[in-house]
């Protein structure tokens, strides 16, 4: 029998990631297509190795969406991943009654090419990694971003509430969670109370540089979405960021009510995407919100608070036309650590609004996909 919450749960899991306006979109060429004829330099390819890699068909997270990763060392980086299934695939296929966790981390070492799962209880009885401790019991996280300092991991976690809100479900707020970089138990766990004060989902992209903490979210409101930033300081001594600051659009403000849109973004903003620094120049990776469209775009800025320039079409996602099988594609995320010949890392997700699909049809429906984009098509 079908988990009916499941399905409600997976159906809309789109809508605060994504927030439709259900517009008919003008579908676009696949750039690497359009591309390899002009330069094969600039051309887009898969990376299948890191589809592999980061989920598998057993023992370990065998379904999940998120992917967003910040490197430990040299070889290491952890991807926080959203909803989750721990049970073996077989043939592409997985117990439809298989149950969801909300959270999971995975240890990837791509010099040793293994994945390590992260979450609570055993494979057969899991749960998830990290749950709100304090307010409404019901609460439960959703991934947002993180870094690691002086051997502690700084993340941040989206809190949502089921039942709630337009489409079943409703942001609640952020945490800021401090954990030992080693055994990935708690140190402390705050709510990052400036989300609730000024309707910005905080925490979404991460850059630790040596003076500040940059700390970016998604504002959206009925017709419209936009960029913000925060920054904070890191002691020395407590390992925690504090002193926490909002770009007003000239400069630097105490007061979050004061947090004004980053100018320059001219696609409508998802709830995730990726911001980060490459040879002194920032880079927003994100992917159109509009339900279906499909298309990744970058763009760069000299500071980290834009103004943001050079939008560039990267990528037309395709797995969104496959309407037999429902399946649609979201939040593409950069993984600058893996940087590769001058070519960059992205990740996107995939998903059916058919639950019993992503199961019964091909767990590849709910597995993200990984690209090699050329920095040359971001910076150009």
């Amino acid at each position: 029998m079908i988990n009916f919450k499941l399905i409600i749960i997976l159906k809309i899991l789109t809508a605060i990631l994504l927030f439709s306006n259900f517009s008919c979109i003008e579908k676009k060429r696949n750039v690497s297509t359009e591309n390899r004829n002009k330069d094969e330099i600039r051309t887009v390819t898969k990376a299948e190795d890191f589809e592999d890699l980061v989920i598998v068909d057993s023992t370990g997270v065998t379904g999940a969406d998120g992917a967003i990763s910040f490197p430990l060392d040299n070889n290491t980086s952890l991807f926080m991943m959203g909803d989750s299934f721990l049970r073996p695939i077989h043939y592409k296929k997985r117990d439809v009654n298989s149950e969801m966790i909300n959270n999971t981390f995975i240890l990837i070492d791509k010099k040793k090419k293994t994945h390590k799962a992260l979450y609570k209880g055993t494979a057969n009885n899991p749960d998830a990694l990290l749950k709100p401790n304090y307010g409404n019991a019901k609460e439960y996280y959703w991934p947002g971003h993180g870094f690691k300092k002086k051997g502690v991991l700084h993340v941040f976690m989206s809190r949502f509430l089921h039942g709630e809100g337009a489409w079943g479900f409703k942001f609640s707020g952020t945490d800021y969670i401090t954990m030992d970089a080693k055994s990935f138990e708690i140190i402390s766990q705050n709510d990052f109370l400036y989300s609730n004060r000024n309707d910005v989902h905080y925490g979404h992209s991460i850059i630790n540089t040596k003076d500040f903490t940059y700390i970016y979210g998604a504002w959206n409101g009925k017709d419209s979405t936009a960029l913000h930033v925060a920054r904070g300081k890191l002691d020395g001594n407590t390992n925690m960021l504090h002193s926490f600051q909002f770009f007003d659009g000239n400069g630097w403000d105490s007061n979050p009510i004061k947090s004004s849109s980053l100018k320059g973004v001219g696609q409508p903003l998802p709830e995730q995407f990726s911001v980060f620094e490459y040879e002194k120049i920032f880079v927003l990776i994100l992917q159109a919100r509009e339900l279906g469209n499909g298309n990744i775009y970058s763009y760069i800025s000299d500071t980290p608070t834009g103004p943001w320039r050079n939008e560039k079409l990267l990528y037309h996602t395709t797995e969104q036309e496959n309407t037999k099988d429902q399946v649609f594609t979201y939040n593409a995320m950069a993984h600058p650590q893996y940087m590769s010949d001058n070519k960059l890392l992205i990740s996107y997700c995939v998903n059916s609004f058919e639950v019993s699909n992503i199961h019964e049809v091909n767990t590849d429906y709910y597995r993200p996909k990984f690209i090699w984009v050329p920095m040359e098509m971001i910076l150009e």
